[in-house]
């Protein structure tokens, strides 16, 4: 399994005490999501807020404090956003936006930016579309997930999305997916193939699947 790079260092210890990773996750994020829009229903940008357990949390003081006082400082934590931006490239930057079956490109953050509040690190950045979105057009998916299911992002509820700046037409779905559930449903999926039937490619992505998400529509006004 895949590990993004800055996981490396700040989770030497955990990582050598769980041995090989199994398919559940050892980095857990607090997640927001702003959707940020024009009044007349086009996608302007998303910016993602993580804020991290304390156990991956102090593993990253180890790491970065330079000056042994026990704490991030500014610089520290910069320093450790400036790694997480340029190691987690690879992995789009956990964050997915998708209308219908297509994926939408995004450009990457040009910087993240940290804080480490209450023993906890927290990051933030802004990515925008690479291509107009017109939101009037069709729902469009945002979500945010590890494909190697190593880091757990949570959305506690359908108010971790947060819609700005786009006319009140604009309506959210938002779905959390039981785990249990879903993954039954998707087994009962496959055992009912016929001989020669392909399971689908997206029926074994499990992160996909157990990613809460939120579909973002604006009616015509």
């Amino acid at each position: 399994m895949r590990r993004p790079t800055f996981l490396a260092g700040a989770l030497v210890a955990s990582i050598a005490a769980c041995g090989s990773a199994e398919a559940h996750p050892h980095v857990f994020a607090d997640s927001r999501m702003e959707i940020v829009g024009t009044a007349d229903g086009m996608l302007s940008s998303l910016r993602n807020i993580w804020r991290f357990d304390e156990l991956f949390s102090s593993s990253v003081v180890v790491d970065f404090d330079k000056n042994g006082n026990g704490t991030l400082d500014d610089d520290e934590v910069q320093a450790v956003a400036e790694t997480v931006r340029q190691s987690i490239a690879e992995w789009d930057f956990y964050t997915f936006v998708s209308v219908g079956n297509r994926d939408i490109k995004l450009t990457p953050p040009t910087d993240i930016r940290g804080l480490f509040q209450n023993g906890q690190l927290i990051l933030f950045f802004e990515m925008k579309p690479a291509e107009a979105i017109d939101l009037k057009a069709a729902p469009v998916t945002f979500s945010a997930y590890d494909e190697s299911y190593f880091v757990a992002f949570d959305f506690a509820d359908e108010n971790a999305f947060q819609l700005l700046d786009l006319p009140k037409t604009c309506t959210k779905a938002y779905t959390r997916p039981d785990p249990d559930e879903d993954a039954s449903e998707w087994m009962n999926s496959v055992s009912m193939l016929k001989p020669g039937q392909s399971i689908p490619e997206d029926g074994v992505n499990f992160s996909q699947l157990l990613a809460t998400r939120v579909d973002v529509s604006c009616k015509a006004g």
